[in-house]
């Protein structure tokens, strides 16, 4: 499993002029929000488009979060993981996320990081206009000024859960079976 490298901005431009530095450790309270006005069925399209399917299960739902969130495979073992937030009059609030697929056991344990460019460009593509939210400060971002390389570590041996939950369960019944003494402890004596 190797390594993803994410770029996300790191100094922005505020409306007001002012300027602002977002910190390495800032990233795992998510501060940037892409704000579309529009309809959430139309987002919902473009992601299907561009290959996203909706997740069934296997998420942290956050509060104001519209339906279930969107995944998209990347590599073998990394994915893009979309969600769509109602705001107020109309406007929905996209954020994005990578980290290590649902498909391994360490997904549970992961880094994950923030993604901004690849969401903006996907709007882009499909000319949807859009603004940035700083959801620390409660303002709108003009201009990004720089930008941080964030690289997430993969894990040398990824573990898939149906083989790891196969074995373990097999272990797990081998023990029971064998502390109710229905089989004795080794079969060649």
């Amino acid at each position: 499993m190797g390594d993803y490298i994410v770029t996300y901005p790191k100094e922005v431009s505020l409306l007001k002029g002012m300027a602002d530095i977002i910190k390495h450790d800032d990233l795992e309270q998510d501060p940037l929000y892409i704000i579309v006005k529009g309809r959430v069925d139309d987002i919902v399209n473009i992601l299907k488009k561009e290959g996203f399917h909706r997740l069934k299960f296997c998420e942290k739902k956050k509060p104001s979060q519209i339906g279930n969130g969107f995944t998209k495979m990347l590599t073998r073992s990394w994915e893009m993981h979309v969600r769509l937030f109602e705001l107020k009059n109309g406007l929905i609030a996209i954020h994005g996320e990578v980290e290590i697929s649902r498909r391994y056991v360490q997904h549970l344990i992961s880094a994950r990081a923030p993604i901004f460019y690849e969401l903006a460009n996907l709007l882009k593509k499909y000319e949807i206009d859009y603004k940035v939210w700083h959801a620390k400060l409660g303002e709108y971002v003009s201009h990004i000024l720089d930008d941080h390389r964030i690289r997430l570590k993969g894990h040398i041996l990824p573990l898939p859960w149906i083989p790891i939950t196969v074995i373990g369960s097999f272990f797990g019944i081998w023990g029971l079976l064998r502390i109710l003494a229905l089989i004795p402890l080794w079969p060649f004596y």
